[in-house]
């Protein structure tokens, strides 16, 4: 056979056949794993290479190959998870705790996706679920609190947010919502406070500096105002609220009444 009709002979062999069934002694793959566990071994060797898309292709072949098997499902919904395909995603966690109930740390995952959709009283009811089996508590609270927080019940949320920081006093996340928070319900004295703690854990936290600048304007403190504000427009150039406020503050100096400082 010439060399030119060997490079295009036709191979009888279906590649998706092939993906189930890697030839014997490829990466990954040891004597006797079936097709599910080679597709396994190969997904998990993509996901710690940060090839998402590649792992998730080799998850779905596993359960291709075994659809009743709970992990392939929990894996591939972490993997379209990263890739922010929230609805996949939440499909598949929501089949992982179907196949297997005692994978609770699928409910997380389903309540982070559901919370995307804009589906926060299912999400709640994922993180309240998880919390009564007795997971790990820190990610379930954070889900439940931002789930109540969505739902407007904003005393509730600021609970959780506070039960939080008892566990985990230098927390960001919990301090950052507790300052929305604080600005929803117009409630100037805890909007400074939580400010205040959450630069002294990070002192270019946008969140905080917003606070605090959005507090000095509200009590007329414009040299305040102006330094927040500047602080602010340093870290992030390109935040219009920064300058809109940091050209107001300034425009406002000459004419405001002195004010105590409040930093």
């Amino acid at each position: 056979m010439s060399e030119e009709s060997e490079r295009w002979q036709w191979v009888d062999e279906d590649p998706i056949e092939k993906l189930l069934r890697p030839p014997a002694g490829s990466p990954g793959e040891s004597p006797g794993q079936s097709p599910a566990e080679a597709a396994m071994a190969a997904g998990r060797a993509q996901f710690e290479q940060k090839r998402y898309e590649e792992a998730a292709g080799s998850f779905t072949a596993a359960i291709a190959a075994e659809p009743g098997h709970p992990l392939a499902h929990f894996d591939l919904a972490v993997c379209l998870e990263k890739l922010e395909q929230w609805k996949a995603a939440a499909g598949s966690f929501r089949r992982a705790v179907e196949l297997d109930p005692g994978r609770v740390q699928a409910l997380i995952g389903l309540g982070a996706c559901l919370l995307h959709l804009d589906g926060a009283e299912q999400a709640l009811a994922c993180f309240e679920q998880y919390l009564s089996a007795g997971g790990e508590r820190e990610s379930a609270l954070l889900g439940k609190a931002v789930s109540l927080q969505q739902l407007g019940r904003l005393d509730e949320a600021g609970e959780v947010y506070r039960e939080l920081l008892q566990i985990d006093p230098g927390a960001a996340e919990p301090l950052a919502n507790l300052i929305a928070l604080s600005v929803a319900r117009q409630d100037a004295e805890s909007l400074g406070y939580y400010s205040r703690q959450l630069l002294k854990i990070h002192p270019q936290s946008k969140v905080a500096l917003q606070g605090m600048a959005m507090l000095a304007m509200r009590n007329g403190d414009q040299p305040a105002a102006i330094e927040y504000c500047r602080r602010l427009v340093e870290i992030d150039p390109d935040t219009f609220a920064g300058w809109f406020n940091l050209r107001f503050a300034q425009q406002k100096m000459n004419s405001a009444p002195p004010a105590r400082s409040i930093a």
